[in-house]
Formats: structure tokens, C-alpha cells, sequence
């Protein structure tokens, strides 16, 4: 599941791959040879292709992430097998752009995003267990990463911070928070309203907890991306 297809890299090159990936990049800060450190960070879909994403507004099924670490860059870079990685979400400011295909040209616009401000909606396969919180989209298949609420002093609009590590997670659409205090990322089983634009985007960063190198790829959610 987390192979790049060897043609793929064949054809389009590690270095043109981030591009492909709907906006992921990554940092390259010239570790040694040897480290475990990613140099890049690149996003694939369920079929191991590097692809745009795009959600369905409706809520009919989450879209499999697959982030893979990259050392090195050009034709002399590998894959960095076993890599796993914290993840977190906010949602892209309105006017933010993505690559519709691989073509350089077929660019299109992200929406304004709904206002209710955390994303509540990064996910795991298989019913809520320790660690885990009910999802009560998708009849129970799959689970919310466990969030961790801000401090009082924190702004809600940068949480909630996901704490589990994974090479994979789903990404649904965003649910109305849980009513009541502490229930803020707790969804309930209501879609938050679509904005009045065609699409709205989230922004999802992967980031790998021992060296900190973090990478991003943009979601967008709409029917006609």
C-alpha cells in the first residue's frame, strides 16, 4: 500500500512527484546518508499513485492518505521504508490553489471554509478502542484519531492535535463539534454546512516526530473539483 509504482517514478521523477501530489512538499535540510530523516515527504491515495484529493461533500466515504518518506532528491533518491507520523489539519484560507492533474496549467481555486474552525475528521479504519474516539459517520468503520484539546489559553482554531502515530489515515468530511464544554473536536453525526463556494479546502500536514520534518498536501472537498 505504501509503494510508490516504480513506472511512476520511472516517469515522472521523485522531484516532479511532489508536484503531482496536489500540493505536498517537504523539508530537505541535507541530513547524512545514513539517517532515517526524511528529505522529502510525498502523499499517495489507496492504489499507491501520487494523485490530487478530492472528498465528496456529502459524506458518502473518507479518502485514503498514504504519506512516504523520501531521502535524498533526483534520480538518486529512495524510499524510507517503516516511517510513521503525527498528523494534523486546518482548513486552506480561500484563494488557495491546487493542481487538478498532473498538467502544470490545470490549476483550480479553493472556496471559503465552513466557519466552524477545528477539523474533527482525521481518521482510522475499525471501531472506536483505547485511544480511539466514535466517529458516528460511516456506521462505525471508522475511528477519530485521539485529538488533543488546547490549553485555555490557546486559540481553538489551531487544535486539536493528534497525538497517534501512522504511516496511513482517512480523511472524512468535517462534523458539527459535540455540544457542551470539552465536546469542541467531538463529532456529532452532522455534517458541517458546505460553503456558499463551489469548494472548500483542507490543508493536511504530515510530520515525522523525530526529526520534525513535516510535509503538507491540500484536500479539496466538493462534487465538481
Amino acid at each position: 500500500m505504501r509503494r510508490l509504482a516504480f513506472s511512476l517514478i520511472a516517469s515522472c521523477g521523485l522531484a516532479a512527484l511532489v508536484a503531482c501530489s496536489g500540493g505536498g512538499t517537504g523539508l530537505n535540510l541535507g541530513t547524512g546518508a545514513n539517517s532515517k530523516a526524511p528529505d522529502q515527504i510525498l502523499f499517495q491515495d489507496g492504489s499507491a499513485s501520487v494523485n490530487d484529493f478530492f472528498l465528496d461533500p456529502t459524506g458518502n466515504s473518507p479518502i485514503l492518505v498514504n504519506a512516504t518518506g523520501i531521502k535524498g532528491t533526483g534520480a538518486g533518491s529512495v524510499l524510507i521504508p517503516d516511517l510513521v507520523f503525527t498528523w494534523s489539519a486546518t482548513f486552506a484560507a480561500a484563494g488557495t490553489t491546487y493542481l487538478k492533474t498532473a498538467s502544470p496549467n490545470a490549476f483550480g481555486t479553493c472556496g471559503a471554509a465552513p466557519s466552524t474552525p477545528p477539523i474533527n475528521s482525521l481518521l482510522v479504519q475499525g471501531p472506536a478502542q483505547s485511544g480511539y474516539s466514535t466517529y458516528p459517520l460511516y456506521g462505525g468503520l471508522f475511528s477519530q484519531l485521539l485529538a488533543q484539546p488546547p490549553p485555555a489559553s490557546a486559540p481553538i482554531a489551531g487544535f486539536p492535535i493528534y497525538t497517534q502515530t501512522a504511516a496511513s489515515i482517512f480523511v472524512g468530511v468535517p462534523l458539527v463539534p459535540g455540544p457542551g464544554p470539552g465536546n469542541a473536536f467531538g463529532p456529532t453525526g452532522t455534517i458541517i454546512a458546505a460553503a456558499a463556494t463551489a469548494n472548500y479546502c483542507i490543508r493536511l500536514t504530515a510530520t515525522e516526530p523525530n526529526s520534525g520534518r513535516s510535509g503538507f498536501t491540500i484536500i479539496v472537498v466538493g462534487q465538481s473539483p
